[in-house]
């Protein structure tokens, strides 16, 4: 189990231009797609997560200071720290079942897809840390082994559900046919979303309302555009961050940036990973006929969406905000700030049709929880780390907003506690 682990780790720590070329390399040799096709198509996925990278690690890299700023601005005061979600996976990834619950929810995958019961293929193995750190807190809560092992498994089979559930309007919406996003860090979150655009729908004005990115376009022109939506906010930014004139620019300019040149790189990836997806469901579909399977991936992808990257830039200050007046939120949010709403607004935004306006409401609803159950999770998450052997450098709690994210998982956390100890 330990070589399964360290293995695991190696690729994960390649990060994803080559994680991700590697894990379908291996899947389409095991599924004999052809060779020239798939050797291209792993290289091209590598390619644009790479693009997808540079621009996202430079908005965060222009957009940190700012945000250490605002926080300060702010008066933010908080005990737990916010580590961001390597270290929460990092440290998922060193818990000593995580073999177990790796080959556990492999096992229910395939079981469930031989008796017709899912169609989701999940082949993002980096995102089975996700299940693996249901079973950890469970395991933290409960005492108990095998309640940890129930509750990794409980998370897998509802999101491979959900998965199915979501599964055609992700492709309508983000124009991703044949792929879902079963990582239950975003795809939980989606029965609330489904049901809180459903509320929009009878909200006067709200409900009338066309806020997706074409129609902001249509309406203000070249004002609508995502490249002058990116300078204003990123002025706005700038200025709230208390910088001068050229440090105003710079982040203006990076979040412009960030916004018209990520779904330009996901264009790339997209080049290497339909034709992957495309060939799996074939061989797949033809192998297991009268089933209709999607290509199970990590919901980062949705981060190309303008909507999504829209939502994602305006929740940077409003996170602060709420984190300050949030009686009781004791999570100081940095780390996954810049990004982490472009994770939770996936579903939002599908459900919506690329309203921005109902995705920025309901992300809001959304981080509300989340800096909550980031909150309460903060003991067992500084155990997980310090049973990882990982320094907390001075800290006594830490947490992340990625953990907070993890909806469903808490819930049975909650649950396994009543049965434990």
């Amino acid at each position: 189990m330990k070589v399964v682990i360290d293995s695991l780790n190696w690729i994960a720590g390649l990060g994803p231009m080559c994680m991700m070329p590697i894990i379908m390399f291996v899947i389409g040799i095991c599924l004999r797609v052809k060779l020239d096709t798939l050797i291209k198509c792993c290289i091209t996925t590598g390619v644009g997560f790479a693009g997808v990278t540079l621009v996202i690690n430079n908005f965060i890299s222009e957009v940190g200071p700012s945000v250490a700023s605002m926080v300060k601005t702010f008066g933010l005061r908080t005990d737990i720290m916010d580590v961001g979600w390597p270290a929460r996976a990092a440290a998922t990834w060193a818990y000593p079942m995580a073999a177990v619950v790796v080959f556990v929810v492999l096992g229910i995958n395939v079981l469930m897809l031989v008796l017709k019961k899912t169609n989701c293929v999940m082949v993002d193995f980096w995102s089975y840390n996700h299940f693996i750190f249901s079973a950890a807190i469970s395991y933290y809560a409960s005492g108990s082994v095998i309640i940890g092992l129930v509750a990794g498994a409980i998370t897998a089979i509802v999101t491979f559900k959900l998965a199915d559930w979501t599964q055609p309007v992700v492709e309508e919406a983000f124009g991703l046919p044949g792929v879902s996003f079963p990582t239950s860090n975003s795809i939980a979150w989606a029965p609330l979303a489904f049901g809180l655009d459903k509320i929009y729908d009878h909200i006067p004005g709200l409900n009338k309302l066309h806020a997706d990115p074409e129609s902001i376009q249509k309406k203000f022109g070249v004002l609508g555009e995502p490249l002058m939506i990116g300078t204003v906010l990123g002025a706005l930014f700038g200025i709230l961050g208390g910088n001068d004139v050229g440090g105003v620019l710079k982040v203006a300019m990076f979040t412009a940036a960030t916004m018209v040149l990520t779904p330009k790189m996901m264009q790339v990836l997209m080049e290497g990973l339909i034709p992957f997806a495309e060939a799996i469901k074939e061989l797949l579909n033809k192998k297991f006929v009268g089933n209709n399977f999607h290509i199970g991936i990590d919901a980062a992808l949705t981060i190309a969406n303008p909507s999504c990257i829209a939502v994602g830039i305006l929740m940077v200050p409003t996170t602060i905000i709420l984190a300050a007046i949030l009686p009781f939120n004791r999570l100081l949010p940095i780390s996954d700030i810049a990004y982490q709403a472009m994770w939770l607004s996936a579903y939002p935004v599908a459900f919506s049709k690329g309203n921005v306006v109902r995705s920025y409401i309901s992300c809001i609803i959304f981080t509300c929880i989340m800096l909550g159950i980031a909150t309460a999770l903060a003991p067992v998450h500084t155990a997980l780390a310090v049973a990882g052997g990982y320094d907390l450098a001075g800290s006594t709690l830490i947490s992340t907003e990625d953990a907070g994210t993890h909806l469903l998982s808490y819930i049975l956390s909650l649950i396994s506690g009543l049965f434990g100890k």
